[in-house]
């Protein structure tokens, strides 16, 4: 019989090595033989450690349950470690033996019976002794268990059913086996067997048949104390001159153990410049549950990023690893700072005036002819009018309606007395421009391409040009062309029609995807042309009024249009943000709790929304707010968090993929699925965000990148006296760094102004909230002058969501300062600014002089517009003769005038002669 059970053991010993017991432990198998011979063996998968203990005891089967006998004989496994694979047999066990390996005692003569028993084994550790164990067992209520009654953990556990029992009844120990996964598990291991001469049986119905009445069954873990981190993360300031890593066992050592202790790849701190570490073995002395491992921290006193590593631990030896198995310290740079502001333009906040408390205001446009504010109302389709002759007291007008021309306004603008606004069509249908005038009684209606976002006049108010974005529907089913419209408006009011309109797409361009791609450009709609994935968002015009510059956020680019021949002419990739310079770190998840400003191997798609534009000796300069937007939607999504099985790291670019998708670093950093893999092999070689946290200078003669703001707007808010606690908070929350994970503070909207002989950005952000201004005259060497803001600090309230942002010169408001109105979406909210520091008196508006234009001319309706304000004008007749006059004014009427010619003149004895009808 000995030479069965050795062939049993055999074959379970190699058929575990293969995988068929999937849950093997210490002791894999315990059997015996029913054949009245009582034969006993055991293998080892794992090395039994020297003086464990191991008791057997057999149960009796009463049909429904087993019952325990208290520990039928004991095994002491000696002086000796047994190593894995041992086979130790033991025949005729009736009465005290000596085994080949430790020893036996027998604790019941009768020792085990043949029929309806099983043998239960279980494995314990020194220093437990045989009576504190075979006590732990009897005081167990059920049969086995986790013998939690006596606090004394016991290891593997082995099984043998014995022949006969009903499996099916089997509730397995109380050790969290269920009987579902224990038949489940012997399921895996494709054979039982029955004692009533049937023959063998497998759970699947296709095991070999053994030559042996035995049933086996494995499960159980080790028993030695699990070892863990404290913590899975420290934070320290670099002059902290220490971090402290602690480690600690579940329970005391129950004998000498070890763990070795490693500095992790893929950390940005350097090992002997931010901190000092050498690798090492932690031992664990009999009894001990801690240890405490002092790093050095080596503070460089200069300005610098914040930078992290990680250590790890490995080669367990007499513990068992736990869950938190890395500790990462981040290590904050106490030298780095903000730019400083010198605030050179007195700016300072003037007040907020609520548009819609129901609605929202996403842009404001101004006509200091009449001193009136145009809001765009989205939510409602409105266009608010407001009388703005007191910038400290604003008051409404009068409330125009859009809903008959579409379903949502999208854009507004004034120029001359015109003014013009656009309007959404239901079901992705064309496009509307609806023009009125100061009061709001709408003139003119004309079609223009799907989804019109925004629109401008060109400086000489004869043209309005509209960037028809044409975004797919949720489903992406359909996915309208792009396109952009200009529309002739120089014959004024009551007359533009239809065909004063021409609408150019990008069909010219179609062919070219495969360049287009090759240079940057983003295109990647499932099933899209070039012409249908393409959307134009926002537009800024040359001082000349011969080119317009559009974004195509979505795919991080910039169209060039030609105004004279009404030709799409260029297609200009922006490329990415390194974001692994020092200059460009951010903040990149949500889940650490403090600010951690440092460099990623990360590149940013600038992906701008708003767009301006300066001339600085000779050379036109782009200016960008680089929000950064992905595609979004039920029918197909290009987002993805970092950590996502989807969203696999190359291993030979990112052999530390594993640490940076941890959620306090990238894991959950929001990133595109439509770009990074260059080599087009299903892995991502490189990971690309939206935006750029900044805003950006660009050559618009050549499109490249002259100065990009950096992490400027991170390190700003951050250190705001007033709003550092909202540091990239949402627009609808106040939840710090909830936006770190994605695009940051986010700036939306961007203009340019000439104050005093210098040139000045104006950014918003539209997450965060308020207003970035940077002093830009020399394109290479911008610098920061303020940040401002009107949030409130403590509970959500105040001016939430600004986008749309516009400067007013001190001679076109009343209060002769300049002024900065912002309008702000979520709050619904006007927010105001004055500069203090720029009046009447001092505020130099332009180093080159405009061009004045008159328009209509003929004037068929009476009244004549001005492309700028004109201080003193004074009209003559062809005989030299004052017939008019008029001061501080855009246009005037020439109605009491009968049909001819006159000329005009202005303050500056510039002379327009125009026809009247």
């Amino acid at each position: 019989m000995k030479t069965k059970i050795t062939q049993l053991l055999l074959f379970l010993f190699t058929t575990a090595f293969y995988g068929q017991v999937t849950q093997a432990g210490d002791i894999a198998f315990v059997g015996f033989n029913a054949d009245a011979n009582d034969d006993l063996a055991i293998v080892t998968f794992q090395d039994i450690l020297p003086n464990t203990t191991i008791i057997f005891c057999d149960s009796e089967w009463n049909g429904s349950s087993f019952g325990t006998d208290e520990g039928d004989f004991t095994w002491d496994s000696g002086a000796t470690t047994i190593p894995a694979g041992t086979i130790i047999t033991f025949n005729a066990i009736s009465s005290a033996l000596t085994p080949s390996v430790g020893s036996i005692t027998v604790n019941n003569a009768g020792g085990i019976s043949s029929s309806s028993e099983a043998i239960f084994a279980f494995l314990g550790t020194p220093p437990r002794t045989v009576s504190t164990m075979l006590s732990a067992i009897a005081n167990d209520s059920g049969a086995f268990g986790t013998l939690d009654n006596s606090g004394l953990t016991l290891g593997t556990t082995a099984i043998v059913l014995p022949n006969g029992a009903d499996v099916a009844q089997y509730n397995g120990p109380r050790t969290g086996l269920t009987q579902a996964s224990f038949l489940a598990a012997l399921n895996n291991m494709n054979y039982w067997d029955s004692e009533d001469g049937s023959g063998d049986q497998s759970a699947n119905g296709s095991a070999p048949d053994l030559p042996f009445d035995t049933t086996v069954f494995t499960l159980g873990t080790t028993s030695y104390p699990v070892v863990n981190f404290d913590n899975s993360i420290s934070v320290v300031q670099e002059d902290a001159g220490t971090v402290v890593v602690s480690i600690s066992l579940s329970e005391a050592a129950i004998q000498d153990s070890s763990i070795d202790i490693e500095l992790s790849a893929g950390g940005n701190a350097t090992n002997g410049n931010e901190f000092s570490f050498s690798d090492q073995t932690v031992t664990f002395l009999t009894g001990e549950s801690q240890k405490d491992i002092t790093i050095t921290l080596n503070d460089n006193l200069t300005s610098d990023i914040d930078v992290f590593f990680a250590v790890s631990l490995h080669n367990p030896n007499n513990i068992t690893l736990g869950s938190t198995t890395q500790q990462l310290v981040y290590i904050l740079d106490n030298e780095m700072s903000a730019p400083a502001g010198s605030n050179t333009l007195g700016v300072s906040y003037l007040g907020s005036y609520t548009v819609d408390a129901s609605g929202s205001a996403e842009i404001v446009a101004h006509d200091p002819g009449t001193q009136r504010l145009f809001v765009l109302n989205a939510t409602a389709a409105k266009v608010e009018i407001l009388d703005f002759s007191n910038p400290s007291s604003v008051s409404p007008i009068n409330s125009v309606d859009m809903t008959a021309y579409g379903i949502g306004a999208t854009s507004i603008a004034v120029k001359n007395g015109m003014v013009a606004a656009t309007v959404e069509a239901a079901s992705q249908g064309n496009g509307k421009v609806v023009f009125m005038d100061t009061n709001g009684t709408i003139t003119d209606v004309v079609t223009v391409g799907i989804l019109p976002d925004m629109l401008t006049f060109t400086h000489n108010g004869t043209k309005v040009v509209t960037a028809n974005e044409g975004e797919p529907n949720d489903d992406y089913t359909l996915d309208p062309e792009g396109t952009i419209s200009i529309i002739d408006v120089s014959g004024g009011l009551n007359n533009i029609a239809q065909a004063n309109v021409a609408t150019l797409n990008f069909n010219a361009f179609d062919s070219q995807i495969a360049t287009l791609k090759a240079n940057g450009i983003r295109i990647f709609g499932p099933g899209s042309t070039v012409s249908q994935d393409l959307e134009p968002e926002y537009i800024t015009i040359s001082d000349d009024d011969t080119t317009a510059w559009v974004t195509l956020q979505e795919n991080n680019a910039l169209a060039v249009v030609n105004l004279t021949t009404n030709q799409i002419t260029d297609i200009i990739p922006l490329g990415t943000k390194d974001h692994s310079l020092a200059s460009n770190a951010f903040d990149a998840s949500d889940n650490l709790s403090v600010i951690f400003m440092s460099t990623w191997p990360v590149k940013g798609l600038y992906m701008p929304d708003a767009i301006a534009h300066y001339t600085v000796g000779g050379t036109t300069y782009l200016v960008t707010a680089n929000e950064g937007d992905s595609r979004d939607y039920n029918g197909y999504s290009e987002e993805v968090r970092i950590k996502s099985n989807s969203y696999v790291l190359d291993p030979s670019v990112f052999p530390n993929a594993d640490l940076l998708k941890k959620d306090s670093n990238l894991g959950r950093l929001t990133v595109t699925l439509a770009s990074g893999d260059t080599d087009n092999d299903g892995d991502f070689d490189e990971i690309h965000v939206y935006g750029g946290r900044s805003f950006s200078i660009w050559n618009a003669s050549t499109g490249t990148l002259v100065y990009d703001s950096g992490n400027d707007f991170e390190y700003i808010t951050k250190e705001d006296p007033t709003f550092g606690n909202l540091f990239n908070v949402s627009n609808d929350n106040n939840n710090f760094k909830n936006r770190s994970d994605n695009k940051g503070p986010e700036p939306e909207g961007v203009t340019v102004a000439e104050i005093n002989g210098n040139h000045y950005a104006f950014i918003t952000l539209e997450r965060t909230g308020g207003l970035m201004v940077y002093n830009i005259t020399d394109p290479n060497n911008p610098f920061f002058e303020t940040y401002q803001n009107s949030r409130n600090t403590t509970t959500l309230g105040g001016d939430l969501g600004p986008e749309g942002i516009i400067y007013i010169a001190p001679a076109d408001n009343s209060s002769n300062k300049g002024l900065i109105v912002m309008a702000n979406e979520v709050s619904a909210t006007l927010s105001i600014y004055e500069m203090n520091n720029v009046t009447l008196s001092t505020a130099d508006f332009s180093t080159t002089k405009e061009q004045w234009i008159a328009y209509p001319n003929p004037v068929k309706n009476g009244t004549v517009h001005f492309n700028k304000i004109v201080q003193k004008l004074m009209v003559f007749d062809t005989h030299g003769r004052k017939v008019l006059e008029k001061e501080n004014t855009d246009f005037i009427n020439l109605d009491s005038l009968s049909q001819g010619f006159y000329i005009i003149t202005n303050e500056n004895t510039e002379a327009l002669k125009i026809y009247k009808e």
